[in-house]
C-alpha cells in the first residue's frame, strides 16, 4: 500500500513532465541560450571527442559524462539529451520521497516530494539541457546517502555533485558537516538546544581521543573538499572556461533577495510556523530561552515576537535590521551586465521594474527582506541548532560570492530548508497550487510567446527563468 500510495503520485509528476517534455521538444526544435553550448560539448562527448572543449562553458563535465548513456539508443540528439533531464527529474522525486519518508506518513511524503520537484525554477530545467536538475540530485542523493550512514558513498555522490557545479562543493562540506552533528546526538556529546550544544562541543573537543570517530566520519566529505581545494590551486580559481563573466565579488543583498524567494515559495508554511512560534512563546506553553535553545531564535524569531509584543525593544531592533540592510543594499549590490542587457529572463524585468525605477526604490523592500528572514527563520526553528548554522553559513557563502542575480541559483538552499520545515497537508496543498499556476504560465509563455530581437532576426528569443 505504502509503495502504490508513492507510485500513484508520482505517476502524476512523471505523466506532467513527460508532456512538458514532447511540448518543449515540438515547439523548441534548436537549442536555445545557454543549451547550445551544453548541446554542442555533449555531443562532442557522445562522439569521443573528449580533448575539446567549449570556451564558453564554465561548469565541469559532469552531466556530459552522464549523458553518455544516450549512446545505447544511438545519436546525442537534442531531444535525447533533454530526456536526460527529465529522466533525472523523476529520479529527483524518489530522492526526496525518501528523505521526507524517514519520519513522514508516505502520502504524505509522496505530496511533499511532488510539491518540492514541481519547484517552477527547479521544474522547469528539467525539460532543457542545463546542470541543474543533475546538480541538486547528487546534492540531495548525498544528503540520503549520509542520513544512512552510507558515508563513503554519500562522499563519492559528493564528488559528483562537484563534478556537476563548482559550488556544490559547499553543500558537500554541509553534508558532512550534519553528519558529523547527527553523530554527537546519537551518541549523547551534544543535546538540547544551542546554548548547552555549545558548552557540550567545547567540552568533548577537550578529549581528542573521543572525537576519532567524528573525524571518520568526516573524512569522505573532507577528501572531496580537499580535492577541490586543489582543483581551485591548479586552475586558478572554480570556473572553467569562460572566467571574464563569472568574477567572484561581495553580493551580500543576495541573501536579502534569497529569504524574500524563500518566504514567498513557502509562504503558506512560513507564515504558520511564524504564528506558531509566536503563540507557543506568548501562551507560556514555552520560555523565550527554551525556544532560543532549540536553534536560532535569540537572533532571527525571537525578533518576530519583541516586534509584537515588547514595543521599544522591537523598534531598535527593527531599526538595527534595517539600517545593516540598507548598508548591505547601499554598498554591496551589484549589477550584472547580463542582469541589465538580457531580456529573456524575468529577473531583467524585475529588476529594471521594481529596482532601477528610481534611485531609492530598492531600499523600500528593507522592511520586507526583515519580514521574509525572520518568517524564515522561524519556519526552521525546529530543526537542529548546529544544523542550522550550517546551513545559513553555507546559503552565504554559495549566495554572496556570486555576481548575477538568478532565481535559480537558491534551488539548492530552498530544498534543503524546506525539508527541514514541518509538512501539513493543507499548506503543502496550497504550495503545489501555487507551483502549478507559476509553471503553467511560465511554461506557456516561454513556448507560445516568443520574441525576436532586431540584431538577430532569423532568431526567436523566449521567457525563461
Amino acid at each position: 500500500m505504502v509503495e502504490l500510495t508513492a507510485a500513484a503520485v508520482f505517476g502524476v509528476y512523471a505523466i506532467a513532465s513527460a508532456l512538458v517534455l514532447q511540448l518543449v521538444n515540438t515547439e523548441v526544435r534548436t537549442p536555445y541560450m545557454d543549451e547550445q553550448f551544453h548541446i554542442r560539448q555533449a555531443q562532442w562527448y557522445c562522439m569521443g571527442a573528449f580533448n575539446k572543449w567549449d570556451p564558453k562553458l564554465t561548469t565541469p563535465p559532469g552531466l556530459y559524462i552522464v549523458s553518455l548513456a544516450v549512446r545505447t539508443m544511438g545519436a546525442c540528439t537534442l531531444d535525447r539529451l533533454r530526456a536526460v533531464n527529465c529522466v533525472l527529474g523523476c529520479i529527483l522525486f524518489w530522492t526526496v520521497y525518501a528523505l521526507i519518508r524517514q519520519n513522514t506518513r508516505p502520502f504524505r511524503a509522496a505530496i511533499k516530494a511532488l510539491t518540492l520537484c514541481m519547484l517552477p525554477t527547479s521544474f522547469f530545467f528539467a525539460h532543457v539541457y542545463y546542470t541543474d536538475i543533475a546538480s541538486l540530485l547528487c546534492v540531495l542523493l548525498a544528503q540520503l546517502l549520509s542520513v544512512h550512514k552510507r558515508h563513503v558513498w554519500a562522499g563519492v555522490v559528493g564528488g559528483a555533485a562537484v563534478w556537476m557545479r563548482q559550488t556544490n562543493v559547499v553543500w558537500v562540506a554541509l553534508v558532512g558537516g550534519a553528519a558529523v552533528e547527527r553523530w554527537m546526538r546519537e551518541n549523547g556529546v551534544v543535546s538540547g538546544g544551542l546554548v548547552q550544544s555549545v558548552g557540550q562541543l567545547v567540552q568533548w573537543m577537550k578529549s581528542p581521543r573521543r572525537w576519532r570517530e567524528a573525524v571518520w566520519v568526516a573524512v569522505p566529505y573532507a577528501f572531496v573538499v580537499m580535492a577541490f581545494g586543489v582543483f581551485v590551486r591548479v586552475n586558478g580559481g572554480i570556473v572553467l572556461g569562460d572566467k571574464s563573466n563569472h568574477q567572484a565579488g561581495v553580493h551580500v543583498p543576495q541573501m536579502f533577495y534569497f529569504y524574500a524567494f524563500t518566504a514567498a515559495m513557502a509562504a503558506p508554511t512560513v507564515l504558520a510556523e511564524a504564528q506558531r512560534y509566536t503563540h507557543a512563546v506568548t501562551s507560556r506553553q514555552v520560555t523565550c530561552f527554551e525556544m532560543a535553545n532549540y536553534a536560532l531564535e535569540t537572533v532571527y524569531a525571537n525578533l518576530y515576537l519583541y516586534l509584537t509584543y515588547r514595543p521599544v525593544l522591537s523598534t531598535a531592533v527593527g531599526l538595527a535590521l534595517t539600517l545593516v540592510m540598507a548598508v548591505g543594499v547601499n554598498r554591496f549590490t551589484v549589477e550584472h551586465p547580463f542582469l541589465l542587457g538580457d531580456n529573456r529572463h524575468y529577473t531583467f524585468y524585475i529588476w529594471k521594474n521594481l529596482f532601477r525605477s528610481c534611485w531609492w526604490a530598492r531600499y523600500l523592500y528593507i522592511p520586507g527582506y526583515v519580514s521574509c528572514m525572520l518568517g524564515v527563520h522561524a519556519a526552521l526553528w525546529r530543526a537542529p541548532a548546529l544544523w542550522h548554522i550550517m546551513w545559513l553559513v553555507c546559503t552565504a557563502a554559495v549566495l554572496v560570492p556570486s555576481p548575477l542575480l538568478e532565481l535559480r541559483y537558491f534551488t539548492v538552499p530552498f530544498f534543503l530548508a524546506r525539508l527541514h520545515m514541518p509538512t501539513s497537508l493543507p499548506r503543502l496543498s496550497i504550495e503545489l497550487a501555487m507551483y502549478i499556476v507559476v509553471n503553467a504560465v511560465t511554461i506557456y509563455v516561454f513556448l507560445y510567446h516568443p520574441f525576436v530581437w532586431s540584431s538577430e532576426p532569423n532568431q526567436l528569443q523566449r521567457f525563461m527563468w
